[in-house]
């Protein structure tokens, strides 16, 4: 009685195992299936461009900058569930083409020395298109989709949700031919452009000389983004690991 009474329980704990195993596998099959990934916005090569136009009576004045931080977090099986996205920009670094006029725009208009950066936060994606219309959740190798999102720009201290129509984001499987431009691991290339106001973000309307800005800019984005981590970010991670 005893020896059936162990074998029952043995039974018992084997048939549990096995079913514990088999959904641990399921689990584990299924994050495989739809990897969440991170990509990384840090060109080394100035390859990343913010850039805004404002017309003045003139001319029309055109800022860049390529420096430009980011992450963006998506699963490329479906890109619209969970993307969080989240850009840097160093304002100071911002280049009208006249020195005189850059130092202009930092000090009295952008107040650089109080608010350094402009930063971009991309909360949900509420519409996504690709001219391939079977799986439009699912960025495929070297095609495009683009992407309407929500998301809130923070600038000279003030927030302000906004909407982003479409943002184009190609993506490409990591290849030989990619690192044979410098670029490595998977790419998104993201582009976008919006208008926003000055008088949103508490910004004076810049004058220099005669030349009045517009109230309105056209702003202009382009970026890399590769799931190989900076290589600030690896030494960083190599270090932590290390403590």
């Amino acid at each position: 009685m005893i020896i059936y009474k162990s074998k029952k329980i043995i039974s018992s704990f084997l048939f549990l195992f096995s079913l514990f195993s088999l959904t641990a596998s399921n689990l584990v099959a299924d994050d495989h299936n739809s990897p969440r990934k991170t990509f990384y916005i840090s060109d080394p090569h100035g390859r990343d461009t913010f850039r805004f136009e404002s017309e003045a009576p003139l001319e029309t004045i055109v800022g860049t900058t390529n420096h430009i931080r980011g992450e963006v977090v998506l699963d490329p099986n479906n890109v619209a569930e969970n993307l969080k996205a989240s850009f840097e920009i160093d304002l100071a670094t911002i280049d009208t083409g006249i020195k005189e006029r850059n130092g202009h725009l930092r000090d009295q208009y952008l107040e650089t020395e109080k608010y350094p950066k402009a930063i971009l936060t991309i909360e949900k994606i509420i519409k996504l298109e690709k001219e391939d219309r079977e799986t439009p959740e699912k960025l495929e190798n070297s095609k495009s989709s683009y992407v309407t999102a929500e998301g809130v720009l923070e600038l000279h201290g003030v927030k302000k949700r906004m909407t982003f129509n479409e943002v184009k984001i190609t993506y490409f499987d990591g290849s030989k031919e990619l690192e044979a431009g410098y670029m490595y691991g998977d790419i998104l290339k993201i582009d976008g452009n919006f208008k926003m106001k000055l008088s949103d973000f508490n910004i004076k309307r810049p004058q220099f000389l005669l030349l009045k800005l517009s109230e309105e800019l056209n702003i202009k984005i382009s970026m890399l983004a590769s799931t190989v981590p900076p290589k600030e970010d690896k030494a960083n991670a190599n270090k932590s690991d290390d403590s």
